[in-house]
């Protein structure tokens, strides 16, 4: 397993996530006062960022750069998986 892609593939899929949780914010209409459209905009350029660098080191192979310990690994892996789930979720609620 090369864990530096994998890594970073998770890194991606907790980019897609963010954008998903905020995504359903502007579809179901829960944006009330100042506060909330705020931090959506920046959940969905927050999460187009993460996707777009991620990507950008794994099109020009500098993955292999980062040294992902198995803690932060592991981790990563988790958190990925999480944040799928809570994106799928909000818009099935």
């Amino acid at each position: 397993m090369n864990r530096p892609v994998v890594y970073h593939i998770s890194q991606m899929v907790v980019g897609v996530g963010l954008a998903l949780i905020a995504v359903s914010n502007v579809v179901t209409g829960d944006l009330d006062g100042v506060v909330m459209p705020v931090s959506t905009a920046l959940m969905i350029i927050g999460g187009v960022g993460i996707v777009l660098g991620n990507g950008y080191h794994l099109l020009n192979e500098n993955a292999d750069r980062v040294d992902v310990g198995p803690v932060s690994f592991w981790l990563s892996i988790v958190a990925a998986v999480l944040i799928l789930i809570a994106g799928v979720l909000s818009f099935a609620v």
